[in-house]
C-alpha cells in the first residue's frame, strides 16, 4: 500500500476496518445464537423436539379385588375395549366421510348421532367416544372401521383399559360400593379403601415411528402400573344373600318404603352381613336412583321406640335402681308426667322388670328411666355407644342425635321408650352385642386384612376387646329376661326358632311429621332385634323396616324376618339342634308348631289310662316346658315367667296320661345372681 495515493490507502484501511468489524460482529452474533441454541435454550428445544416423537403414556394399574371371608370375589377389574378418536387426524384422511362415519358408530354404540359428530367436528386431539363397550359393540366397531378404511390409530383407537366388574350384581352393593369411569371409586368400600383398592399410575415414556404407532422401551405394554392392594371383609356371601332375599321379600309383602338388616357377630363385631332396600346394580350404577344406592343401615337415622327399653332396663339393672323381681307400678296403662300422657298397649297394674320387656310396657320403661335421671340415663346409653359413630369404614355414617341438650322429666320418659331419640341400626346392633357377649361394647368389624399383589400382609384388623358396658351377670340376666319376648304372650312370639331360646325385642316407632312438631300416625319404622342361641349367642340380627303399609306392628312385620334370616344363618353355621338340622323342609320355612291345644292339654292320640314318666323341665323356657309335657301326654300349669327352676312332681316320677304337672319359672332361671354390689334398690316413683 506504500505505493499508492495516500488518500486512496487512507480509504482502503477504513474499508478493511469497517469489514473487520462487520465480520466481528457477524461471528459475534453467530456465536451468541450458538450459545443460545446449545446453552441457553437447549433444555426447551430438546423438549419441543421429544414432544414431536415422543410420548409420556400414564397407565392405569389394576385395581384390588375385594373378597369376602371365604374369599369369594365382590369386586373384580376386567380388560375393556374403549373408543377414542383423533379428530385432526381423520381431517388428513382422504376421501373419509366423516358424517357417514359418525351416524354408523352412534348407532353401533347407541349414542345420539349428534354428540358423534360434534366430537368428530372438534378439531381436538384427542376425544373419547365411548369407554368400556361391550364385546359386541367392539366388534361392530372394527367392521366399521374396516368398511371405512380406518386403520387403528389413524384418528380412531380401540384402546383396552380396566373396568371395575361386580360378579354379584346387587349382592352387598351399598357395603362394596362403585367406581367411576376415571378409575376412582365413588360409593361404598371403593371410595373409602380407595387409595389402597386404586393403586399407583405409572408414566412410561414411548417413540413414536413414522406411522405415529407408539413404541414402548424394553416391551413394556399398557396396563403394567402398580396394582392395587386385595381387600378381605368379614362378609359373608352366603348370610348376605340370605338377607337380602328375605328382606325384599318383607318389603315387598308389606309394601315399605324401605328397609335394612344388619347381621354381627357378637363376640368378634364381625359384621357377617349388611342389607338395604331398594337396592341397585353398581354395574349399571348410572341408570339407579339415588335412594336406592343409599346405604340405610349406616345412613338412616330413626327414633328406634320399644328396641331402646333393653338398654333402659338394662342400666336400671345394673346401676341397681332396680331389682330383677321387683314391682314396678305402671298405673293401669296409663300414666302422666307434666303436660305428657304414655299409655301402654297392654294395660297392667305392676310389672317386674322381665314384663316391662315382654309386655313392652312404656310405662314401665319410662319409669325406670325417672329412677336412674337424665345424668344416669345419658350415661348409660353412652356406655352402650350411642351418641359415637360405631367407625365402620364405610361413608355417609350418621351419628346419634343424642345429649344435644340436658333432658327434662318428660324427655327421659320418652326417651327410656325410645322416642326423642336417633340411633342407627349399625349401632342398635352394636348395643345389643354388647348384651349378648357379656357385658363388652365390641366395635364392628368388616375389614379384616389388606394384602398387596403379592399376597404380601399391608394391614390385618383383629376383634375389638371392646370396653365395659354392663356387668358380665347383669348382661346374663337381661338376656334371660329378653327370651321372655319370644315366649308364648310375648310380643315377638313370631321370632321365635323351634328348638332354639331367641332373645330380643320388637319396636314399633312413629315417625315425627315432616313440616310439623309432633308425630304421625300413618308413618311408623317397625324393628326387631336380637340374638340367638341365647346361652352363647352366635348371632345378633337387627331388622328395620321404614314405613310398611299393610300393618305396622314390630312383632308382625320385623319379627318374622328376624326369624327367617336367624334360622337360616344358623343352620349354613350348623349352629342349629341337630334335630334341627335334620329336618328337611323348604328352604327358609320353619317347622309348624305343634296345635295350641296339643301344647296345652296333651296329644289326644294317647289312650286313657296310659303311663308315662314325667320329664325334665330345669332350665327350659316355658315353650319348650309346654312341648316337652304334651310329648308324653301331660298338662302343665306354669308359675311366673322365665325359666323353668322348680316342678312337681320331681322329674322322673311315674305318673298317668293327662296328669298335671306345676312348674316354676323365673327370671334367668333362678342362676343369674342379683347384683350385690349395686347400692340398694330404691322404689320406682318419680
Amino acid at each position: 500500500m506504500r505505493n499508492l495515493d495516500p488518500n486512496r490507502a487512507k480509504w482502503m484501511r477504513v474499508r478493511i476496518g469497517i469489514l473487520v468489524c462487520l465480520l466481528g460482529i457477524g461471528f459475534t452474533r453467530l456465536v451468541g445464537a450458538a450459545w443460545d441454541l446449545q446453552v441457553s435454550r437447549a433444555q426447551v428445544l430438546r423438549a419441543e423436539a421429544e414432544q414431536q416423537y415422543t410420548r409420556e403414556v400414564e397407565f392405569q394399574p389394576r385395581r384390588g379385588t375385594i373378597y369376602d371371608r371365604n374369599h369369594h370375589p365382590l369386586a373384580v377389574s376386567v380388560v375393556s375395549p374403549s373408543l377414542a378418536a383423533s379428530p385432526r387426524r381423520l381431517l388428513t384422511i382422504r376421501n373419509l366421510d366423516e358424517v357417514a362415519l359418525a351416524d354408523r358408530l352412534a348407532a353401533a354404540l347407541s349414542l345420539p348421532p349428534a354428540d358423534v359428530r360434534a366430537r368428530f367436528m372438534s378439531n381436538r386431539g384427542f376425544a373419547w367416544i365411548k369407554r368400556h363397550m361391550s364385546p359386541t359393540e367392539a366388534a361392530q366397531v372394527q367392521e366399521i372401521m374396516r368398511e371405512f378404511h380406518v386403520r387403528n390409530r389413524d384418528g380412531l383407537e380401540v384402546i383396552e383399559e380396566n373396568r371395575r366388574w361386580y360378579p354379584n350384581r346387587e349382592l352387598a352393593a351399598h357395603l362394596v360400593g362403585f367406581v367411576g369411569a376415571d378409575g376412582h371409586g365413588l360409593e361404598g368400600l371403593e371410595r373409602s379403601l380407595d387409595e389402597n383398592l386404586r393403586g399407583r399410575m405409572v408414566a412410561v415414556q414411548g417413540l413414536r415411528d413414522a406411522r405415529g404407532n407408539m413404541v414402548y422401551a424394553d416391551g413394556l405394554t399398557p396396563g403394567m402400573g402398580q396394582a392395587g392392594d386385595d381387600v378381605t371383609l368379614t362378609l359373608d356371601t352366603t348370610i348376605q344373600h340370605i338377607v337380602e332375599r328375605e328382606l325384599a321379600l318383607t318389603c315387598q309383602v308389606f309394601e315399605a318404603r324401605g328397609g335394612s338388616v344388619v347381621v354381627t357377630d357378637p363376640n368378634t363385631g364381625e359384621v357377617l352381613a349388611m342389607a338395604s332396600y331398594p337396592t341397585y346394580n353398581p354395574n349399571e350404577f348410572g341408570i339407579s336412583e339415588a335412594d336406592a344406592r343409599r346405604n340405610r343401615a349406616i345412613a338412616d337415622r330413626f327414633e328406634p321406640g320399644s328396641t331402646m327399653k333393653i338398654f333402659s332396663v338394662g342400666a336400671a339393672l345394673d346401676s341397681g335402681v332396680v331389682r330383677p323381681g321387683q314391682e314396678i307400678d305402671c298405673h293401669g296403662g296409663t300414666y302422666t308426667i307434666g303436660d305428657l300422657t304414655i299409655h301402654d298397649s297392654h294395660p297392667e297394674q305392676t310389672l317386674t322388670p322381665m314384663l316391662v320387656l315382654a309386655r313392652s310396657s312404656n310405662i314401665g320403661a319410662a319409669q325406670m328411666g325417672l329412677a336412674l335421671g337424665a345424668e344416669g340415663l345419658e350415661r348409660a346409653y353412652r356406655r352402650f355407644g350411642f351418641g359415637e359413630r360405631t367407625g365402620l369404614p364405610l361413608p355417609g355414617e350418621a351419628r346419634a342425635r343424642f345429649g344435644e341438650r340436658r333432658w327434662y322429666d318428660v324427655e327421659v320418659a320418652t326417651v327410656a321408650f325410645g322416642q326423642g331419640i336417633g340411633v342407627t341400626a349399625v349401632q342398635l346392633s352394636q348395643a345389643l352385642g354388647a348384651v349378648g357377649n357379656g357385658g363388652r361394647l365390641v366395635h364392628p368389624l368388616l375389614v379384616s386384612r389388606i394384602t398387596d399383589a403379592t399376597g404380601a400382609l399391608v394391614q390385618e384388623n383383629t376383634a375389638d376387646p371392646g370396653r365395659p358396658a354392663m356387668r358380665p351377670e347383669v348382661a346374663r340376666m337381661l338376656s334371660e329376661m329378653l327370651t321372655s319376648v319370644t315366649e308364648e304372650q310375648g310380643t315377638g312370639i313370631e321370632a321365635a326358632i323351634e328348638g332354639v331360646r331367641v332373645a330380643g325385642k320388637t319396636g314399633t316407632a312413629q315417625k315425627a311429621r315432616e313440616h310439623a312438631h309432633g308425630y304421625d300416625d300413618q308413618r311408623w319404622v317397625s324393628s326387631f332385634i336380637g340374638f340367638a342361641p341365647a346361652e352363647r349367642p352366635r348371632l345378633v340380627v337387627t331388622v328395620v323396616i321404614d314405613e310398611p303399609q299393610i300393618t305396622h306392628a314390630g312383632g308382625a312385620v320385623a319379627a318374622p324376618l328376624f326369624q327367617r334370616v336367624m334360622e337360616q344363618s344358623l343352620r349354613y353355621l350348623g349352629a342349629l339342634p341337630a334335630a334341627q338340622r335334620r329336618m328337611d323342609f323348604p328352604h327358609g320355612t320353619p317347622t309348624p308348631p305343634a296345635p295350641r291345644e296339643a301344647r296345652a292339654h296333651g296329644s289326644a292320640a294317647s289312650p286313657n289310662g296310659a303311663r308315662c314318666t314325667v320329664p325334665d323341665l330345669a332350665h327350659r323356657s316355658l315353650r319348650d316346658a309346654r312341648r316337652a309335657l304334651a310329648a308324653v301326654s301331660l298338662d302343665g300349669s306354669f308359675n311366673g315367667a322365665g325359666v323353668i327352676v322348680r316342678q312337681e312332681p320331681a322329674a322322673g316320677t311315674p305318673c298317668a296320661a293327662g296328669q298335671t304337672v306345676q312348674a316354676w319359672a323365673e327370671p334367668g332361671g333362678g342362676y343369674a345372681p342379683v347384683p350385690v354390689s349395686a347400692p340398694a334398690a330404691t322404689e320406682v316413683h318419680p
